[in-house]
């Protein structure tokens, strides 16, 4: 596999656009004529572990990464701006011990959100700035446990829970339905839907179903309202049972689809600790990993205004095929990104730099070697 990224080219002469608004930005940095560049930045700790890591040290490696992918300037004061964490679970394991506030790999850590938010107001002082996820469990309890709820308070206006009040409530009540690329129709928060920017914060880390997670799996599955695609019969228990994950092509469609609905403006993507067997080891089905086994202590952080650029550059750092992920594919047959390694350039840390095979279920795509 090529990882042949050009590198380090300065970036006024990449005829980068900003993504803009939202509304009118939808796969920003392409171009009809196929020659457009695509930057993404990654930056890594001179420190030993991302255990070692300080709120400082966080903020600093978040503010070098998005001011090397371009900044944010263009958000504008007044707006609504969406930032769009992982936290697929607070557990290590299948319930038993609580993950790591922070640099755990499995959840986004909170202090990486933090650092965005503030970033976002300093452009955006009078404007709303709404934390949005879906967990696989009650997401206001997740946001409690991994220590947003007290730690964001200052920084954002809302923590909002995509899922409502309960993970069964089947109301369609704040949701709207939109039809995807293929026609087929999906429910969307409608807070989700309006807002002016949506900033996705990820984690670095393997998928068993799909095979990579990262800005756009994360808005693809994340998003998606447990009422309408989970089992609908249990309270607590969000998981999204209705999306198809017999295969990466199976998985890959329903992400593509549901992505290409409101695709994310910017992307700053948690790699502070990196975790293969994602989403975490027990999904994996094989019995012989375990959580720490399964960190990488990539100690990184990378942004850019392409989601599917900065997951093309994810996946290579994971050692992992951008070509087999085929949600990537198809966003870029939809002119909604890129895998082609020509087409992007790679600033601060290269990727054989700070590669590291990453397993995954899906072998084909993560061998792990």
């Amino acid at each position: 596999m090529n990882d042949g990224i050009r590198t380090r080219a300065p970036l006024h002469l990449l005829g980068i656009v900003s993504c803009g608004l939202a509304a009118s930005s939808f796969g920003c940095g392409d171009a009809s004529g196929g020659g457009a560049q695509y930057t993404v930045a990654m930056v890594q700790s001179s420190k030993a572990q991302a255990a070692d890591l300080t709120i400082s040290d966080v903020s600093d490696l978040v503010s070098g990464a998005v001011s090397q992918a371009g900044g944010l300037d263009f958000i504008q004061s007044g707006q609504t701006v969406v930032l769009k964490p992982d936290l697929p679970t607070l557990y290590t394991d299948l319930g038993e011990t609580i993950a790591s506030s922070t640099a755990s790999g499995i959840a986004t850590d909170w202090r990486v959100v933090k650092a965005v938010a503030d970033l976002v107001r300093a452009k955006n002082p009078t404007g709303k700035i709404l934390v949005m996820e879906g967990s696989t469990l009650l997401t206001m309890t997740v946001y409690d446990v991994l220590e947003y709820t007290g730690n964001l308070a200052s920084s954002v206006d809302e923590l909002i829970a995509l899922e409502g009040s309960s993970c069964s409530e089947s109301s369609t009540s704040g949701l709207e339905q939109r039809t995807a690329r293929s026609g087929k129709p999906y429910w969307v928060n409608s807070r989700y839907l309006s807002a002016a920017v949506i900033i996705s914060i990820p984690t670095m880390a393997t998928d068993a179903w799909a095979g990579i997670g990262g800005a756009v799996e994360n808005l693809g599955i994340g998003a998606t309202p447990a009422g309408q695609y989970g089992s609908g019969t249990n309270s607590i228990d969000c998981t999204r049972v209705k999306i198809d994950r017999t295969s990466p092509e199976t998985t890959g469609a329903f992400i593509s689809d549901y992505y290409g609905i409101r695709p994310a403006d910017f992307v700053v993507m948690d790699g502070l600790q990196g975790l293969e067997h994602g989403p975490l080891p027990v999904w994996d089905d094989s019995g012989t990993y375990d959580y720490a086994s399964s960190t990488k202590n990539m100690r990184l952080i990378l942004a850019g205004k392409n989601a599917v650029a900065v997951d093309t550059v994810e996946a290579l750092v994971m050692k992992c095929d951008p070509k087999k992920v085929p949600y990537l594919t198809k966003l870029e047959v939809d002119g909604l990104g890129t895998t082609e390694t020509a087409k992007i350039t790679v600033v601060g840390n290269q990727v054989a730099d700070v590669a590291k095979a990453f397993a995954s279920k899906q072998t084909g795509i993560c061998p792990g070697k």
